[in-house]
């Protein structure tokens, strides 16, 4: 179904999302590093990569970062998996626009297989889609670029505001009760922002 490379410190947890994702029929590769998912970026263009972020040496905010700095490689689409729970900090960093997801651990392999088959991969396929239609119906490269940019970044906030959501729900802390709560205004924002403006892009190309 799709390529997908894993790149985590943990060699059992790859091992692990490699036996669930192949049981679902993807091909998967392993990275044990920042440093060697770079190196087999060389010669491998995935579907989607799976990065932890709390690995030594390159984390993967760092690897993030390089990895959009080298030609070929700007826009793979790039999920963080990892034990770091999702902030309102971490939502608002700049750099997290570049994901298309961020899942925390623990997962099953029952909402893991969800999360990448019917989340993840049938989101992007949809948007691909669409930016095929549009950019047949406009002939204008710069607009089906837009368009993909917008949609992979709505779904991203899609699922943060989700997430954040549920990091609400399981805190008591009336201080980081009161971050999340500004985190999820701030995000179902700029989730309405993301959402109008695709509508206004398949609207000049006659979709309702």
């Amino acid at each position: 179904m799709a390529r997908i490379l894993v790149v985590d410190d943990e060699a059992d947890i790859v091992l692990l999302i490699k036996k669930i994702l192949q049981s679902a029929g993807h091909e998967v590769i392993g990275a044990g590093s920042g440093e060697e998912a770079l190196e087999r970026l060389r010669g491998l263009r995935p579907d989607l990569i799976l990065l932890d972020i709390m690995m030594p040496g390159l984390d993967g905010w760092e690897t993030l970062r390089q990895m959009r700095g080298q030609k070929g490689l700007e826009d793979i689409p790039v999920a963080m998996l990892t034990a770091k729970p999702l902030t309102a900090e971490t939502a608002g960093r700049r750099d997290i626009e570049e994901l298309v997801d961020y899942i925390e651990k623990p997962f099953t392999k029952e909402t893991l297989i969800q999360k990448v088959n019917y989340s993840i991969i049938e989101d992007l396929d949809r948007i691909e889609r669409e930016k095929s239609r549009l950019l047949s119906a406009s002939g204008d490269r710069g607009m089906a670029a837009a368009y993909e940019r917008a949609a992979r970044r709505e779904r991203l906030h899609r699922s943060m505001v989700a997430t954040l959501k549920e990091s609400l729900s399981r805190t008591e802390d009336p201080g980081e009760r009161s971050k999340l709560r500004e985190a999820i205004s701030t995000g179902q924002k700029t989730l309405e922002g993301f959402k109008s403006y695709i509508e206004e892009l398949e609207s000049l190309t006659g979709k309702t």
